[in-house]
């Protein structure tokens, strides 16, 4: 059986939304909520990847493991892969990991089950998730990252693009799909990814996972049903508690 660790990189210093992990929703700090999605999932080793104290203390009150990262990281990768690092240093290793973002409250569990299938049954650098949009304004909103995939199966394919435009041009057919924000590393694939430098369209787009592909990583790609929110503004916040408070009715 291969080693898996989910690992949730967080930090305080959101400039959208300050705080954004502690912020309570229908009586939860957000992270916990994450947690709490990803132990549905069944994985033995969970881990919050702490940008400071702050965070930490929130963990320990609700009984999650954690590690505490440098704050000046650049990314929440790099913060997953020096988490690794230090849990790697305590005797434990793992054959891939998971990187869950610590803002998607709703995410399903099974969805965090696609991606570990994807990465275990597959030949690729990267696993990760996405869904057909439903929404026509999404199409046109920057903050929802399209991508551009070679469908080897129905619901399979590999991802050839990322981009916060509309791709790919759908004339008649309107066919794009939503980036969902978990990836799933082999552990030499994260260490490779951390160890590049970032790359021209990478910054261009202000998508990390652009660095990948312009270093010939493949990155799979699996279509779920469920689309989780990524809670990134106040507005995504009202949206995010309506649907909780709704879901517990």
């Amino acid at each position: 059986m291969r080693k898996i660790a989910i690992i949730i990189p967080v930090r305080l210093a959101s400039t959208r939304l300050p705080n954004k992990p502690l912020i309570k929703i229908c009586g939860k700090s957000m992270i916990q909520r994450v947690y709490e999605k990803a132990l549905k999932a069944g994985v033995k080793d969970i881990f919050i990847a702490c940008d400071g104290q702050e965070i930490a203390n929130e963990a320990t009150k609700f009984g999650a493991d954690f590690v505490i990262t440098d704050p000046n990281l650049p990314s929440g990768t790099d913060r997953i892969y020096q988490a690794y690092q230090k849990i790697k240093q305590n005797g434990q290793d793992f054959d891939h990991i998971i990187n869950l973002q610590g803002d998607l409250p709703n995410i399903d569990h099974q969805v965090i089950n696609e991606a570990i299938k994807t990465i275990q049954e597959n030949d690729c650098d990267i696993a990760t998730l996405a869904s057909k949009i439903k929404e026509e304004d999404e199409i046109q909103d920057p903050n929802v990252v399209k991508i551009a995939i070679a469908f080897k199966e129905q619901n399979l394919g590999q991802a050839l693009y990322f981009s916060r435009s509309a791709i790919p041009y759908c004339k008649a057919q309107k066919e794009y799909y939503h980036h969902i924000g978990i990836y799933a590393y082999s552990k030499k694939a994260l260490e490779k990814f951390v160890k590049l430098a970032p790359s021209n369209l990478e910054k261009l787009e202000s998508l990390e996972q652009l660095r990948a592909l312009e270093n010939n990583m493949k990155i799979m790609v699996k279509i779920v049903d469920s689309n989780p929110l990524s809670v990134d503004t106040r507005q995504d916040l009202e949206v995010i508690t309506k649907i909780i408070a709704n879901e517990k009715h």
